[in-house]
Formats: C-alpha cells, sequence, structure tokens
C-alpha cells in the first residue's frame, strides 16, 4: 500500500516539474526560441492539437464531395441508377443475343443449311383470304359477345322480371 502512495505523488510531481525547449540555430549558435513546459501543458498541447485536426479532417470530408471517395458512402440516387442501368444492359444483352441468333437462323434458311424440323403443314387458302380480308370480328361474334356482358352485368331478378315480361307480350 505505501508503495502506492510514494509512486503517485512522484508521477504528479514529475507532471508538474518544469522544462525548457531551446531552439538554437546551428550556424549561429543563437537562441531562436525557448519555451519553458511541464509534461501536463505538453500533454494538453498535444491533445488539442490531436482534435482539431481530427475536427478539421471530419469537416472537410463532410462539406467537399471528398466524402464519395470513402467505400460504403455513396449516394442512394446513384446506386439506385446504376441498378437501373445494370438491368438495362442485361436486358438489352438478352435483345442482341436473340437478334443474333434470328439472323442466323434467317441465314441458314436462305443459304439451305437449315435443319431444324419443316413446317409442313398444309394451309387453307380460302381461310387464309378470308381472314386476310377482314381485321375485324365478325358480326354475329360481336352479338354473342355483347349479349354475354349484358347477362353478367344484370341481376338475376331483372331477367327473370324480362322473360315474364315478354312471356305476357307474346299471349
Amino acid at each position: 500500500m505505501n508503495s502506492k502512495h510514494s509512486t503517485r505523488p512522484g508521477l504528479l510531481k514529475k507532471l508538474n516539474s518544469h522544462y525548457r525547449l531551446v531552439f538554437i540555430d546551428d550556424e549561429s549558435l543563437e537562441e531562436v526560441a525557448s519555451f519553458r513546459l511541464t509534461l501536463r501543458k505538453l500533454y494538453v498541447l498535444f491533445s488539442v492539437v490531436f482534435v482539431v485536426v481530427v475536427t478539421l479532417t471530419v469537416c472537410l470530408l463532410l462539406v467537399t464531395p471528398l466524402k464519395y471517395y470513402i467505400p460504403g458512402y455513396g449516394n442512394n440516387k446513384a446506386n439506385v441508377q446504376m441498378l437501373r442501368l445494370k438491368g438495362s444492359v442485361d436486358s438489352l444483352s438478352d435483345l442482341v443475343a436473340a437478334q443474333q441468333e434470328y439472323e442466323e437462323n434467317i441465314r441458314n434458311v436462305i443459304s439451305g443449311k437449315y435443319d431444324g424440323k419443316p413446317d409442313t403443314t398444309k394451309l387453307d387458302m380460302n381461310q387464309v383470304r378470308k381472314e386476310a380480308m377482314s381485321i375485324f370480328p365478325k358480326n354475329e361474334e360481336i352479338k354473342k359477345k355483347a349479349i354475354e356482358e349484358v347477362k353478367k352485368e344484370t341481376p338475376e331478378h331483372v331477367r327473370k322480371e324480362d322473360t315474364t315480361n315478354a312471356g305476357e307480350q307474346q299471349q
């Protein structure tokens, strides 16, 4: 116990001991600067310099665009944009690959090198001409679809009344 108490006053005495720091010009041996310091003052000085340097560095990184060079720190908009562009590039590369395959197949057909299964179905030319002449559905089909939609939209009790009214009118 006594040894602990004896070292503390020695440590406090060393912290408060005065030292002189002298800067001397080497050529003329003239004293340039002289400082009277203690270890406690030196510790406080280094601590303040460290805090100031860290604060300036953090402020410099937060205010300037240097923050984007820190790994993991990035603009969220840039990440979203990068993901969209990556998706676009992937879809475009798939499209180019499909188009190249299509072109290769066309070249093979033209040159007679196509080795796939031939399409041997026989077309009914009358049916092809009818379908080619009209791009609209036939009138009967339109009527059937309209009647089905009206039946779906009208409630059942209204349809029953309509059928009873139609039966009375026929008699």
